[in-house]
């Protein structure tokens, strides 16, 4: 899932079916994990990866490659 970070508008966009996506890992934890699984909540999901992220920079955190121009 993409999620967009824009530190000029200090925004983060989610995808439009956000919702429906985490309500469907909640499923499907609730479904193996069973009651001890922690729900995902809405702005908890964006921080957990990130501090997984920036926690092992060196291996999650790139660069895009730069745009590529048209002839």
């Amino acid at each position: 899932m993409k999620i967009i970070l824009d530190t000029n508008k200090k925004t983060i966009t989610v995808p439009y079916n956000y919702s429906e996506k985490l309500a469907e890992m909640n499923r499907i934890a609730q479904e193996f994990g069973g009651d001890s699984v922690v729900k995902q909540t809405f702005t908890g999901y964006i921080d957990r990866i990130w501090k997984e992220c920036i926690a092992d920079s060196e291996r999650h955190v790139v660069t895009a490659q730069k745009p590529k121009r048209s002839k």
